[in-house]
């Protein structure tokens, strides 16, 4: 909200417990494509972020089947770190991760 994207995001919970992913009788994936088919419908989202390591393998077959981007969260977020260890960047030494002062 502080930026201004409130209209452009939302944050959407399917509730399912991470094992149940592991279980194919458990109905998480329906849970899943029913609460993406409501983004769309309700939210109108172009793409879809997953929020949970345990989905990362179903991403693939949601974005086909769906057909918007459907991110891998975990895989998103090791690709950023890898670009920022390429440019060389790190953390900033200022501000809350300034190095401890000296006692």
């Amino acid at each position: 909200r502080r930026y201004g994207m409130a209209a452009r995001a939302r944050v959407r919970a399917a509730d399912i417990p991470v094992l149940a992913l592991e279980d194919p009788s458990s109905g998480a994936i329906v849970k899943l494509r029913d609460e993406i088919a409501r983004a769309i419908e309700q939210d109108r989202a172009e793409a879809i972020v997953l929020g949970c390591a345990g989905m990362a393998d179903l991403a693939a077959e949601l974005q086909r089947d769906f057909r918007l981007p459907v991110i891998d969260g975990v895989g998103a977020a090791v690709k950023q770190a890898e670009a920022l260890i390429a440019l060389g960047l790190s953390t900033s030494k200022r501000g809350a991760y300034a190095n401890p002062l000296a006692k």
